[in-house]
């Protein structure tokens, strides 16, 4: 199938069943469980999630290792073609993809059709790339003098240290629920370019566009086995898949505490892991910045993706001496740009947070503040027609 064929993206994501994708076929968890989504806009439930187990992990594994050998054995020409055809079916796809997203995550469609999708395309055109041309690293060479220090070493011998890439094997890759479909490209992209195979765990709180990209990679002619794809919980299906034994490597990202034990079992069994965890940025600004640029650079910083990002600049540590124009001008262009509500609106910036729990969770720290004696002020513009109440923990309600 190539870059032209129809595929089945829908509309809405009410419009989605997913289900598993193990050895290039979709089939349901063998629980035959499944989890709900929600629409975190509506608060209405969306669609079903398989809720795996360690029996469908082991499926997923197995056909990753049948198919190493295949894969990396393949050109790395071939294997870069694949990648792009990815890469140019994202393209293709990509306001659907968004409003998917968006249904399914809460940023708004703006956001995933103008920075999600193109960088999703991106990764894949960019190890495309590597995969032809080679890493960098690839062609090092050191070459240092060496002292004879038997009468069997020849004087003034070289020791040559070289480094050589080749692909290890099956590796688990372990996403988060901020950016769903772009998280995944971004590990998946570099992972099968230079030979490897994988196991996917989505977060099973944003499931809909990763499912949707298991069609993209069949269609784009991606063997079967390469790419698998294991919904489901942290506990049922990526810790077992942290855990299998086929798995040479994994690539996580998400929260500290689920990081540290995945590092801690991967280490534990001689893994190669990565981990990209979440934390509390600190930005500083002098009082020779440009005031405005920096202004409107920390507003993008703090609220971009409903401030669901890692890099997010969560705090902000200003010079004395202009502090107090600084946040005047902060809380006059955050009232004025940034403009909450429905996340299919072209003039919404900030759409509702992921979930219920994250909300929750996001409240009790305004409330800790509060308790704690701290100043917190809701920078919403009063004359926003949607915006009907603001509560005293900064709980909105909203038209529409």
């Amino acid at each position: 199938m190539n870059k032209t064929s129809a595929l089945n993206i829908p509309s809405d994501v009410s419009e989605i069943k997913v289900q598993n994708y193990i050895n290039g076929q979709w089939c349901p968890p063998t629980t035959n469980k499944y989890l709900t989504g929600w629409n975190p806009a509506t608060g209405q439930q969306a669609y079903a999630i398989p809720d795996s187990s360690s029996a469908d992990v082991d499926n997923a594994v197995r056909a990753a290792k049948a198919a190493f050998p295949m894969w990396s054995a393949t050109p790395p020409k071939e294997r870069a073609a694949i990648l792009n055809r990815v890469a140019d079916l994202i393209d293709q796809y990509a306001d659907k993809l968004a409003v998917i997203e968006s249904q399914d995550q809460g940023k708004t469609v703006f956001s995933a059709r103008t920075a999600d999708m193109p960088l999703c395309s991106g990764y894949f055109r960019q190890f495309a790339k590597c995969a032809v041309q080679g890493f960098d690293e690839a062609k090092s060479r050191m070459n240092a003098p060496c002292t004879p220090v038997a009468v069997t070493q020849v004087e003034n011998s070289v020791l040559q240290s070289t480094t050589q890439h080749i692909p290890s094997g099956v590796a688990a890759l372990i996403t988060p629920w901020n950016f769903p479909m772009l998280m995944i490209c971004e590990k998946l992209a570099p992972c099968i370019a230079v030979g490897n195979t994988c196991v996917v765990k989505p977060t099973e709180i944003t499931s809909a566009t990763p499912y949707l990209l298991t069609l993209i990679l069949q269609a784009a002619g991606l063997p079967k086995g390469v790419a698998n794809f294991v919904f489901g919980t942290g506990v049922d299906a990526g810790e077992p898949l942290v855990k299998h034994k086929d798995v040479r490597l994994v690539s996580f990202t998400g929260g500290c505490v689920t990081g540290a034990k995945i590092g801690s079992m991967a280490g534990g069994l001689l893994k190669r892991v990565s981990l990209e965890l979440g934390g509390k940025n600190p930005s500083l600004v002098f009082n020779d910045c440009n005031l405005e640029h920096a202004v409107a650079t920390h507003i993008r910083a703090a609220f971009q993706n409903q401030g669901e990002i890692c890099l997010c600049a969560s705090r902000q540590y200003v010079q004395r001496d202009i502090y107090d124009k600084f946040v005047k001008m902060f809380r006059e262009m955050t009232m004025k740009e940034v403009r909450v509500g429905d996340p299919s609106d072209s003039k919404t910036y900030y759409g509702p947070m992921v979930s219920q729990a994250h909300m929750e969770k996001v409240l009790s720290y305004i409330r800790l503040a509060q308790q704690e004696g701290a100043k917190v002020e809701f920078l919403v513009n009063p004359n926003d027609p949607t915006v009907k109440s603001v509560a005293k923990d900064g709980r909105m309600t909203i038209s529409g």
